[in-house]
């Protein structure tokens, strides 16, 4: 199967949660190549331009701000709530990688 991949531009990483459980989250990917039926996640594609089917693309979040630690401090993260993110595109563009790198 082709997937779809493409870089998007985001203002933060970091997103305020509604969450019961966390403060934030921050997920390095939308979409995911594994398609799995049973997947919570598939809600998302809604917030997507993706026509595809979701399970055909993923989208690689890129961005140029660095983490705030002094916002998360004594906060809560969770980390890939709507995406898997060791992913096998995470070999390639290593954005949980660098997520993990910045974080305390």
């Amino acid at each position: 199967m082709i997937i779809i991949e493409k870089e998007v531009w985001v203002k933060d990483l970091v997103t305020k949660s509604s969450l019961p459980a966390s403060d934030f989250v921050i997920n390095p990917y939308v979409g995911c190549p594994h398609g799995c039926r049973y997947c919570y996640a598939c809600f998302m594609k809604r917030f997507t331009n993706h026509k595809e089917k979701w399970g055909s693309f993923i989208d690689i979040k890129r961005c140029d701000k660095v983490i705030s630690k002094k916002k998360l401090h004594g906060k809560s993260v969770f980390l890939s709530s709507v995406t898997d993110c060791y992913n096998p595109y995470e070999e390639k563009y290593k954005s949980m990688r660098k997520i993990l790198e910045q974080l305390p």
